[in-house]
């Protein structure tokens, strides 16, 4: 695939290798612990009682757990200025560059597109230098459009357990892999099901996916 700086699906050219396709928030950048950190900076804290940051930030002037509509907007301005708060998980960068000896690489965000430029140069400064797609569409039904006319072997890498199912269910053969790392962050996550499978860690990751490649290329 070559690395351009697309901003759609449709600007994406796929060839026949396997397509490895990565998700960024909590998988490739920290999500997580700056999330916590802009809200403290904002009066609010996020307590994690569910798999969901909805019902689970509180506003420190009050004491009460704000509406989903706040939630959403406290979302969109940490994402105005993400460059400022997140950073990548250690191994992230290393393993993904290493893993191109075998396969294309394709970030795959979920957030509104007005926040992929800075998402983009986020990632450029730490070294991720891959085609990247931010779009708030089911991720099964944008690589089903992305692999509409030559689908590779694909391999999708999500944290989120609802995203791996959506690109199973259009995508039956692509492997999912549900990429957790934080321990109680996986506490509290769904437990991963089939056809799922559950990486703990980065070097876990790359074990799976340079054992599936070897297996069916």
């Amino acid at each position: 695939m070559t690395r351009l700086a697309e901003t759609s699906a449709d600007d994406l050219r796929i060839g026949a290798r396997p397509l490895l396709v990565v998700d960024v928030d909590e998988v490739v950048l920290q999500f997580v612990a700056p999330f916590k950190a802009f809200l403290l900076a904002h009066d609010h804290e996020l307590r994690l009682e569910t798999f969901s940051l909805n019902g689970n930030v509180i506003s420190l002037e009050d004491g009460r757990r704000v509406e989903n509509t706040e939630v959403k907007a406290l979302i969109s301005a940490f994402y105005d200025s993400q460059e400022d708060w997140q950073k990548p998980f250690a191994a992230a960068r290393e393993t993904l560059h290493r893993l191109t000896d075998i396969a294309d690489v394709l970030l795959l965000t979920a957030m509104p597109p007005e926040h992929r430029e800075k998402r983009r140069r986020l990632l450029a400064r730490h070294g991720f230098d891959f085609p990247l797609i931010a779009s708030e569409e089911p991720k099964g039904e944008v690589l089903r459009d992305l692999c509409e006319t030559r689908p590779p072997l694909l391999i999708f890498v999500d944290d989120m357990l609802y995203n791996c199912r959506s690109v199973s269910h259009c995508l039956p053969e692509a492997l999912t892999i549900n990429l957790l790392i934080d321990d109680d962050y996986r506490a509290l996550a769904p437990q991963t099901t089939p056809p799922s499978v559950v990486a703990t860690g980065w070097d876990h990751l790359e074990e799976i996916i340079r054992r599936h490649i070897a297996e069916n290329v």
